[in-house]
């Protein structure tokens, strides 16, 4: 069990956050299938899922606190800051059947430190934002 966040972006809603525990891979899972059930339209026709992870840099010494959730996701000292790994999943569908329509995103990542979290956000942002464009 980890602690997580579910960052969901509704171009009607905006940003929205919700903290949880369990297991990161059944989370998406039971998160897919709730959209799939409840929100996507498939005359929609798009639906994507993707994995990834971010390097993201944090200043040592760390908290014990930190440490305990870094060491899950490949840290590693370079310097004065300690580097990890931190997954996350991204689920997004388009909100209306219209070409280029605005895009709900739903994006599944650990709960780091507040400073992390503002940085996803702006990730979810940016992939409505990008596709939104394309």
């Amino acid at each position: 069990m980890m602690d997580l966040v579910l960052i969901r972006y509704d171009p009607d809603e905006g940003v929205k956050l919700f903290k949880i525990k369990g297991n990161m891979e059944n989370i998406v899972k039971q998160k897919l299938l709730s959209v799939v059930k409840d929100e996507w339209d498939p005359d929609k026709k798009e639906l994507m899922v993707f994995g990834d992870v971010m390097e993201m840099e944090f200043d040592l010494p760390l908290t014990p606190q930190l440490y305990d959730v870094l060491s899950k996701f490949n840290m590693r000292k370079e310097g004065k800051v300690a580097v990890a790994q931190i997954p996350y999943y991204v689920i997004t569908f388009p909100k209306y059947s219209y070409p280029n329509s605005p895009q709900v995103v739903y994006m599944i990542v650990p709960y780091v430190d507040e400073e992390r979290l503002e940085e996803f956000k702006q990730m979810v942002l940016q992939i409505a934002t990008d596709k939104e464009q394309s």
